[in-house]
């Protein structure tokens, strides 16, 4: 079967299994709660509602566009939050029009789980047939690479590594842009020889690996593969360069390849933006409390103000004023040089010792989220002067701010906050930035309830790499380092 047909056929399995799922999940949790009787228009219509705004969430969480089979725990969480999201909406909707108490909450109940577990059998019916086929050879786009280029040796790596991917590289073309010879996959010949290669027959697609800057190169291979139908991936070999949220657009008739680019753009900018703006909202609402008898706390600790403002970077590079609650005596930089890090070496008055380690000192931040200055999840900003010093000293250290500064991130739930490597915390927040998604952001602020509240300052230190060289003296500020 053609490559094209099966992933034709899986996609539409997959979206119209997901729709059966809903409406069978709506059926069974009605049959379950009124004893057999047939659904009566009311709860009809409210299933019919909730399928449209299922398709809805479906596009906005991207729910189809990732391989079946890669990263199998996001796809469920994915999937899972477009559900809960879309259930949230119909309620929401019944809500305003005042029609709330005509559905029973063990209906509700019951729906939302029955759903979870159609989509989730949808998807093992799904692998299942597709991992037979492929194990018939069938699915699998047989691949030839043509340049063992960095970015080329990179593909194989990623290939080999996701079989969900339905690739397999089956031979390399020797180019004089080659670094190594590729382990496992045989050399079918040189760059001269391509015509007489493609011939063959044997392979579906070619992904071209070579450097933006090889024209005559890039030129020749196009020319030989101009007589022959076969797909033709470009797989640029950017000299170590960094591709953020990259992607091939049409302006005007002109194709154009975004090679750095934020990713919340569009509806993508107002569904973050609405995201922050509802959880700051309601998490401010539940936690009030604590914060009063935080700030009671910080003000009995020692004299001066309870809330601390510090100058940070955030989106686009610009400063904003971000707030914590005081946990050191006013003014301990004002007569020395300010270290990035060292954060056991500091000051601190007990009490605020104990909501450092905590991270209850980082609670007013979700002011800054209502005023827009920051997000609940991304990248962790830094003063002015570390920005200057790190954005030379760290490859790729500036395209954090493509995004507003966050009050959790991917980095910190992963272990690497306070006083640890920078250049891993870095890959750590370009990672999520690639992939930002609302579920990617959901799933963060679940981990973060329980990974990302307490931690050690001492084993921080421990984790050490590129801190140690970066964490020089700079010029007196008074201002508390985080």
């Amino acid at each position: 079967m053609q490559l094209k047909k099966i992933n034709a056929l899986v996609d539409l399995e997959l979206r119209v299994g997901d729709l059966m799922s809903a409406v069978t999940a709506a059926h069974l949790a009605y049959l379950a709660r009124f004893d057999g009787q047939a659904m009566d228009s009311t709860y009809t219509a409210a299933m019919v509602i909730l399928v449209l705004f299922t398709l809805v969430c479906s596009m906005l969480f991207q729910v189809y566009e990732q391989p079946l089979g890669e990263r199998p725990i996001s796809q469920f969480l994915r999937i899972a939050a477009s559900w809960a999201i879309a259930f949230a909406c119909l309620m929401v909707m019944c809500y305003l029009l005042k029609i709330g108490d005509t559905f029973s909450r063990a209906w509700v109940l019951l729906t939302l789980p029955f759903g979870l577990i159609g989509f989730s059998l949808v998807r093992l019916i799904a692998l299942v047939a597709l991992r037979r086929l492929r194990t018939r050879g069938e699915g699998i786009a047989r691949c030839l690479l043509v340049g063992a280029t960095d970015s080329g040796l990179h593909m194989l790596e990623q290939v080999r590594a996701n079989p969900a991917l339905g690739m397999d590289i089956t031979g390399y073309v020797k180019t004089s842009y080659d670094h190594a010879i590729p382990d496992g996959v045989p050399k079918v010949g040189s760059l001269l020889e391509l015509e007489d290669i493609l011939k063959r027959g044997e392979w579906d697609e070619v992904l071209l690996a070579l450097p933006v800057s090889a024209n005559r190169a890039i030129t020749y291979a196009m020319d030989r593969m101009e007589q022959h139908v076969v797909t033709v991936k470009f797989v640029p070999d950017l000299l170590g360069r960094q591709l953020i949220n990259h992607q091939m657009e049409d302006c005007g008739g002109v194709p154009i390849v975004t090679l750095r680019s934020s990713p919340l753009e569009g509806h993508a900018w107002l569904v973050k933006n609405v995201e922050d703006r509802l959880i700051a909202a309601g998490i401010l609402l539940m936690i009030a409390p604590i914060m009063l008898c935080l700030a009671i706390g910080v003000k009995l600790s020692s004299p001066g103000p309870v809330l601390y403002r510090q100058r940070r970077v955030g989106l686009d590079g610009k400063e904003f004023e971000m707030l914590k609650f005081r946990s050191m005596p006013v003014d301990m930089e004002r007569s020395g040089k300010v270290a990035w890090g060292g954060a056991q070496n500091k000051t601190t008055t007990r009490f605020g010792k104990f909501i450092r380690q905590t991270s209850l000192d980082e609670l007013p931040q979700f002011l800054n989220v209502l005023r827009g200055d920051m997000s609940i999840v991304g990248p962790r900003p830094e003063r002015p002067m570390f920005v200057e010093q790190f954005k030379g000293e760290i490859d790729g250290y500036m395209h954090k701010h493509l995004v507003k500064a966050g009050i959790t991130g991917w980095a910190q739930i992963n272990g690497w906050r306070g006083d640890t490597d920078l250049t891993r915390r870095i890959e750590h927040d370009l990672y999520y930035i690639n992939h930002w998604s609302l579920a990617f952001d959901l799933k963060i602020i679940f981990l973060t309830i329980f990974k990302g509240f307490v931690h050690s300052e001492n084993q921080s230190s421990a984790r050490t790499g590129i801190t140690a060289a970066v964490a020089q003296p700079v010029e007196p500020v008074a201002e508390e380092s985080q």
